[in-house]
């Protein structure tokens, strides 16, 4: 024998919002959905790990291979409270950490990523729009100050090197030639040694 059914009756919207509202204030709010705020004691632990580094030094490193042009930005930090932090290390660790200061690159740019292929990266105009590039790049970001040092590591005499000095002394390094301190060539000479390698052919 069947059970006889029972209708049931369909809740109204308005039944469902009060009934929505009654069960939300009844429940306490979870810590997860609260998302936007920060707890005064857990703000000095959030920040404690952030490093207070200033930027002593920019070093721009040019490679100027006769088959690509490349060049980086780099800056030299200092951390501001290395000494406080670290006052356990001797005087002569203290004295290496301020002699070899940590590298960020900031900005690379080469000439495959102007869209420069193959043979084409060793030409003139390669290494100039690379140079053009770059000093763009430094004065858009902002990164130069009017107090701020810039040394420069050239390495390497491809057709680049002559495009990068030109680009240099014309408009495009307006803004870069007057924080120049430095200009060094860093190229390696070989005397003697074994047999080179056989030179590429493109």
């Amino acid at each position: 024998m069947l059970a006889p059914a029972v209708a049931f009756r369909p809740l109204s919207t308005s039944n469902m919002l009060r009934s929505e509202a009654i069960s939300m204030s009844t429940n306490k709010p979870q810590e997860h959905q609260i998302t936007n705020i920060i707890d005064p004691n857990m703000k000095q632990q959030l920040f404690k790990g952030r490093k207070n580094e200033k930027v002593v030094l920019w070093k721009l490193y040019g490679s100027f291979h006769r088959h690509n042009t490349l060049l980086s930005l780099v800056a030299v930090v200092e951390d501001q409270d290395f000494m406080e932090k670290n006052e356990h290390l001797t005087y002569n660790e203290k004295v290496l950490y301020y002699l070899q200061l940590p590298h960020h690159t900031k900005i690379h740019v080469s000439a495959g990523q102007l869209g420069f292929r193959k043979a084409q990266r060793s030409e003139y105009e390669a290494g100039y729009q690379v140079s053009a590039r770059m000093f763009k790049l430094i004065e858009e970001r902002n990164l130069l100050g009017p107090n701020d040092k810039i040394e420069m590591i050239l390495k390497d005499f491809g057709k680049g090197r002559e495009a990068f000095l030109a680009a240099l002394q014309g408009k495009e390094g307006s803004k870069v030639k007057p924080n120049i301190i430095r200009i060094s060539d860093n190229t390696k000479l070989q005397f003697g040694g074994s047999r080179p390698k056989k030179l590429r052919r493109l």
